[in-house]
């Protein structure tokens, strides 16, 4: 059994943060110290400000970042949340970049309004008119067979934006999340980003418990530190990074 508790996330953290702090660039260094508790949230928020653009991730990733800290407001957000509403086509979805095919509109549409939704800065026909685009094109047999990028999408977009199809589209995500985490087709973090991107501890439908989660992140690190054994570089430092997040969300709170 894996050790959940309070010393044991702590010990986690540490790691992580520190294999982030060796393999990963400056942006991904102080997302880990955020994400560990060793600094605030600003020092991501600063350095996106006054980051060269060359340097910076594209506006999907950087908002990602900025909601694994609940810091999703202000300047470079509202800038960021700006350029991608223009982006949006005039049926509602979102073309991905070097993507081609209407599964990858819905994974782009879904991971975007999930994320636009959670600003203050967003148009509210933005969201309306994406979620109905997805609505339309959405069946039990997208999120079925261990789907996780349309599962996630549909489960970002419809736990962040109100729609009639809500209630629906959350029960076939959350039964078919559980169902992947329990046959080991979903692993620990794949899980707990589903679940950050909600926004939500749960989702309706799966009887997931947030401990559960957890433990299954906590088995998942590796002996340096890091998670995704067997991935590159670069992967290792990004579900690292959602490990942490994941950690920050779910770990219970301090007494």
């Amino acid at each position: 059994m894996v050790d959940s508790g309070s010393d044991a996330i702590a010990r986690a953290r540490e790691r992580a943060q520190a294999f982030v702090a060796e393999r990963g660039d400056e942006l991904a260094h102080r997302r880990a110290r955020a994400l560990a508790g060793l600094a605030p949230a600003s020092c991501v928020v600063e350095w996106l400000e006054r980051a060269d653009p060359r340097a910076l991730p594209d506006d999907t990733a950087a908002l990602v970042a900025l909601a694994d800290l609940g810091a999703l407001r202000g300047a470079f957000v509202e800038r960021a949340v700006a350029r991608l509403a223009a982006e949006q086509r005039a049926d509602g979805s979102f073309a991905p970049a070097g993507g081609a095919g209407e599964a990858a509109a819905i994974a782009a549409t879904g991971r975007r309004l999930g994320l636009l939704a959670r600003t203050a800065c967003v148009r509210d026909a933005v969201l309306g008119v994406g979620a109905d685009w997805l609505a339309a094109r959405f069946a039990p047999e997208r999120v079925q067979g261990f789907a996780w990028e349309p599962l996630a999408a549909y489960a970002a977009a419809f736990s962040n934006v109100p729609h009639d199809a809500s209630d629906a589209i959350l029960q076939w995500c959350g039964r078919e999340l559980e169902r992947g985490f329990r046959a080991g087709a979903f692993d620990g973090i794949a899980t707990a980003r589903v679940l950050l991107d909600c926004d939500a501890p749960s989702l309706p439908g799966a009887r997931l418990a947030p401990p559960e989660v957890l433990a299954a992140v906590l088995a998942a690190q590796q002996g340096d530190g890091g998670f995704a054994a067997g991935a590159g570089g670069a992967d290792r430092v990004a579900r690292s990074l959602d490990a942490l997040a994941a950690l920050r969300r779910l770990a219970p709170p301090r007494r």
